[in-house]
């Protein structure tokens, strides 16, 4: 204990300062380091948590713009079907009304056709009609002067004979 004297050192208050540093480390362990290491094991288990939760958030996230892109892309397709279909039913829809249109026209040609054969017709009939009674006319003037009343019948009837088989 010599030695110890000659460093300064009183042996009774070292071991005062001993027992004195386990009281306080008994202390402090029992009533400080529980709660503070209550606390901390807390504040692990609540980071943990809120790691696992992110973690999972940012799962969530990424399933839900992959969801998202795929939702795009099928509205994306249904959209180029449904313009494609709109195309095919406009063509479809010039295509019938440009046959429709010609076949009305076609229609209408062959109706204007018709009508002006049968207004040509009449035309005729109606020349021949005047012509006939033109000529009919001019037989009997020329015939009153050359030939008696009787001749004249005849010759007028011959003329509406002839008349009538070249009308025909």
């Amino acid at each position: 204990m010599e030695v110890l004297g000659k460093f300064g050192i009183n042996p009774i208050l070292l071991a005062a300062q001993i027992v004195n540093f386990l009281i306080i480390l008994y202390i402090i362990k029992r009533f400080a380091l529980k709660p503070i290491m209550k606390i901390l094991k807390n504040r692990e288990e609540t980071i943990a948590k809120g790691l696992k939760e992110a973690e999972e958030a940012r799962e969530l996230l990424e399933r839900s713009v992959e969801k998202e892109k795929a939702v795009l892309q099928k509205a994306q397709i249904e959209a180029r079907k449904l313009l494609d279909e709109a195309k095919e039913h406009r063509e479809s829809v010039i295509r019938e009304a440009q046959e429709s249109a010609k076949s009305q026209t076609e229609s209408m040609l062959k109706e204007a056709k018709e009508q002006i054969a049968r207004d040509t017709i009449d035309v005729e009939k109606r020349l021949v009609a005047h012509v006939t009674d033109l000529a009919i006319a001019i037989v009997q003037k020329s015939s009153s002067e050359l030939f008696p009343q009787k001749d004249q019948s005849a010759i007028v009837e011959k003329a509406l004979k002839n008349l009538k088989k070249k009308a025909d």
